[in-house]
């Protein structure tokens, strides 16, 4: 936890009042967030903060006040290199969470703090046999559609093909069986079926390797793939070219130099305050019990 008495105080930010709880969930996440840059200077990984912890730092440094996450993004290459070395890097209470080291399919990681609770409501039923504590998110960021690589656009097409043989496989065998034309081979797309997800999973990283260096914009590729009100929009590699470390809570963490120009394209007039709950209002967060005894009902 933080030294400081004084972090956990209640107090009004930005007329909204943070409570000692969001506080102390604060603390849990800052510390991951100390440990995974420990981690990436150790084996020379770049991350970034991004989302609304990029926000947060510059127009707040720190949290908004009304969120309760730390978000960070990492290019795919280094995203690759993370994803081997994590899961011995971060020990108990610490738990390297993503599709290979959990009951779990998704395509970003999680670290997680074995001595608290986050329960998502879809993670509800799993119980204590999955990881369920306060998390810090960890996205991969690959190159995406730029309008200037016309071939992209059939990168694009394999990307959400392979993906969506992960995540409902029997869409594409009905595809398969009406003699569609696809982009992948049929012979290909029989065997890649017939694989568990982790091994599926690992082709579709595989193949967004093989797209680096391909486009000038970058983003969250299920952004891309599935966008919706709320994605935010790729932006410019060349916005990344340089880091600068700002002011969060604390801490300094490191930034993309074109961050105005990335906050613009995400949020529009991100100077406006735009006060409302964070991402993760349905989740049961408590920064003081561990999730395996708040699910056995040891409190």
């Amino acid at each position: 936890m933080i030294a400081n008495p004084s972090f956990y105080k209640e107090e009004i930010r930005s007329g909204f009042l943070v409570t000692e709880k969001r506080k102390k969930v604060w603390a849990v996440e800052l510390k991951m967030l100390e440990k995974l840059d420990e981690v990436c200077k150790k084996y020379n990984l770049t991350y970034y903060a991004y989302y609304g912890t990029l926000l947060g730092a510059v127009r707040h440094q720190g949290f908004i006040p009304w969120d309760d996450d730390i978000d960070v993004i990492m290019f795919r290459d280094d995203y690759e290199k993370f994803q081997e070395i994590a899961p011995k890097e971060f020990k108990e209470p610490y738990f390297y969470q993503n599709t290979y080291t959990d009951r779990v399919l998704w395509p970003l990681s999680k670290i997680r703090d074995s001595r608290t609770t986050a329960v998502e409501p879809q993670f509800q039923h799993l119980g204590s046999s999955f990881h369920q504590g306060i998390f810090i998110d960890i996205f991969p960021f690959d190159n995406v559609e730029d309008g200037i690589n016309a071939q992209f656009n059939t990168f694009k097409e394999i990307q959400k093909l392979l993906w969506v043989a992960v995540v409902d496989p029997g869409t594409v065998i009905k595809a398969l069986e009406e003699g569609q034309q696809l982009y992948l081979g049929t012979d290909f797309l029989i065997d890649y079926l017939q694989k568990n997800v982790q091994e599926k999973f690992k082709i579709f990283e595989s193949f967004n390797c093989s797209c680096l260096g391909q486009s000038q914009q970058v983003n969250y590729l299920i952004e891309e793939l599935y966008p919706d009100d709320i994605s935010c929009k790729s932006v410019k590699k060349e916005w990344f070219q340089n880091t600068v470390y700002l002011p969060f809570e604390h801490l300094h963490i490191p930034a993309p130099a074109g961050y105005d120009q990335i906050l613009i394209q995400c949020y529009g007039d991100y100077h406006q305050f735009v006060q409302g709950g964070s991402a993760h209002e349905d989740i049961i967060l408590n920064p003081d019990i561990p999730y395996k005894k708040y699910f056995t009902g040891q409190l």
